[in-house]
C-alpha cells in the first residue's frame, strides 16, 4: 500500500528551511515512493501558497498579526483567529486530497483537528510528542514570563487538549524510550506508543568540508570544540564556558565555537569577558540548517552539555548524533540517559558528569591523544549509520503506519 500522508507541522516557512527529525524522518518515506504533503505556518503574507521542498508538496497557512506580539495577551488575540483559519483551510486540503495518514508535529490544537478528521474520514492519526507535556510549565519556572499566573493557566490549558488528543491517536511517537515510559505512567496506553528516536540524514553530512568556516572566522590552525543548539537560559551553557575557560589554561591555541541563539546569549557573552576568553569564543548566532555540517566538519570535538533536569533527561539530544554522523567525538554528560545509552553502545566519545571540571578534563584529554579522538569519532560514525539513519528509522515508522492501518482496519 502507498501512503499518502498529511502532516500538520508548526515551523514557519523561511528561506533554508530546516527540517527536525521528527518531521524529516517520516517526510523521507518520500523516498519509498509514498507521498508526503506538509501543512505549516506562515510567517508573512494572507494567502495559501503551496509549493515542492524536497519532494515533499508544502501547503502554507497565513499568520496574520492583528496586534503588536508584545505580551501574552495580544499573542492570543492573534493566535485564535489564526488558529480557526488554519482549522479551515487544513480541512479543505485534506478534502481535496486523498490521504490515508494524517500526522501532527508540535501543536495540540493541531492534533484537535486531526483527531476530527480521523473520526469524519476513518484514518489513522499519529501524534509526535517531542517533550512532556508539564515541559512548557517546567521551563517557565526556569525563565519566568509575565504575568506567571496567565502563562500558568496557558500551560494548563495546553496540557489539557494534548493531553485528549494523546488518547484519541491511532500511533504516539515520543522521542525516546524514557518519555515512552513516563506516558505509560501518565496512563497512554503502550499499545498504541512506539519511540520515535532523534536520528540523521547521513546524506546531508557527507563529504563536508570546514575550510570555509575556518577561513571565515579565522581558525585557520586552531583546535576547536564545537556547540551546536539553543542558547537559552534552561540550557545552562555557563557550565560550557567555565569548562572552556579551564582549557584555555592549558591549551593555548584551542577555540569554542557556540552555532545557535537564545535567550541567554548576552549572559553567556558577558560570562566570557569576565573570564578572560571572550576572544577565543565564537557566537555564530542562527546559521541555516544546511550550514550545520560545515561547522562540525570543522571542529576537532563535539560537546553536547545538557542539564540534568527533569524533561530533559526524557530527551533524545540531536547534537550528539550530528557530531557523530561527522566522525567527530563526542562528550556528553552522563546524567541524561540518552547520552549515556548512545556513547556506552557505540564507543563514539565521552561520558563525564554534568560539571565544568569534567567537561574541561575530558577536552583536555581529547585534544592531548588524537588518535584516540579519532578513533571514538570512527565508531560514533558506524553506529550513526546503523541505528540512526534517516533511511533506518523511516523504515521503522514505515511498518508501523502499515500495522496501524491493519489494526484500524479490522477494527472497522
Amino acid at each position: 500500500m502507498k501512503l499518502h500522508i498529511c502532516m500538520l507541522l508548526w515551523p514557519g516557512c523561511k528561506p533554508n528551511m530546516g527540517v527536525d527529525p521528527p518531521i524529516g524522518i517520516s517526510s523521507y518515506l518520500t523516498n519509498f515512493g509514498h507521498s508526503v504533503t506538509w501543512v505549516i505556518w506562515a510567517e508573512e503574507g494572507h494567502q495559501v501558497k503551496s509549493f515542492y521542498f524536497n519532494y515533499v508538496y508544502v501547503h502554507t497557512t497565513p499568520r496574520v498579526k492583528y496586534s503588536p506580539e508584545s505580551s501574552l495577551v495580544t499573542k492570543m488575540l492573534s493566535f485564535i483567529p489564526n488558529t480557526l483559519r488554519r482549522m479551515r483551510i487544513t480541512l479543505k486540503i485534506f478534502k481535496e486530497g486523498k490521504y490515508n495518514f494524517i500526522f501532527v508535529r508540535g501543536c495540540a490544537f493541531d492534533g484537535l483537528v486531526a483527531a476530527y478528521i480521523r473520526r469524519r474520514y476513518r484514518i489513522p492519526f499519529a501524534f509526535v510528542l517531542s517533550s512532556p507535556l508539564e515541559q512548557d510549565w517546567e521551563t517557565l519556572k526556569i525563565e519566568p514570563q509575565r504575568p506567571m499566573f496567565l502563562y500558568y493557566l496557558v500551560a494548563k490549558f495546553t496540557k489539557f487538549i494534548a493531553t485528549r488528543v494523546l488518547h484519541e491517536a491511532d500511533l504516539i511517537l515520543p522521542m525516546s524510550k524514557w518519555l515512552k515510559k513516563h506516558m505509560v505512567e501518565q496512563g497512554i496506553p503502550e499499545s498504541k506508543i512506539m519511540s520515535y528516536p532523534s536520528g540523521v540524514d547521513i546524506n546531508s553530512f557527507s563529504n563536508r568540508d570546514g575550510t570555509s568556516i575556518r577561513n571565515k572566522y579565522y581558525l585557520e590552525d586552531s583546535e576547536i570544540i564545537i556547540y551546536v543548539g539553543t542558547l537559552g537560559k534552561p540550557r545552562g551553557l555557563a557550565v560550557l564556558i567555565q569548562a572552556f575557560a579551564k582549557v584555555k589554561k592549558e591549551r593555548e591555541n584551542v577555540k569554542l565555537v557556540m552555532v545557535g541563539e537564545g535567550s541567554d546569549d548576552e549572559n553567556l557573552r558577558r560570562l566570557t569577558t569576565e573570564l578572560g576568553v571572550r576572544a577565543d569564543v565564537v557566537f555564530t548566532g542562527q546559521v541555516p540548517q544546511s550550514e550545520v555540517p560545515h561547522f562540525i566538519a570543522a571542529a576537532d570535538v563535539g560537546v553536547s552539555p545538557v542539564p540534568p533536569l527533569s524533561f530533559y533527561k526524557l530527551s533524545s539530544p540531536i547534537k550528539m548524533l550530528e557530531y557523530m554522523a561527522m566522525a567527530k567525538p563526542v562528550i556528553a554528560n552522563e546524567e541524561i540517559p540518552e547520552h549515556k545509552e548512545v556513547l556506552e553502545q557505540s564507543g563514539g566519545g565521552i561520558l563525564v558528569p554534568f560539571q565544568e571540571e569534567a567537561f574541561a578534563n575530558a577536552i583536555i584529554e581529547l585534544l592531548d591523544n588524537p588518535e584516540k579522538a579519532q578513533e571514538m569519532g570512527q565508531k560514533g560514525w558506524e553506529w550513526v549509520i546503523k541505528n540512526r539513519s534517516y533511511d533506518k528509522l523511516a523504515r521503522d515508522v514505515e511498518n508501523a503506519y502499515y500495522q496501524v492501518i491493519q489494526r484500524r482496519e479490522r477494527n472497522l
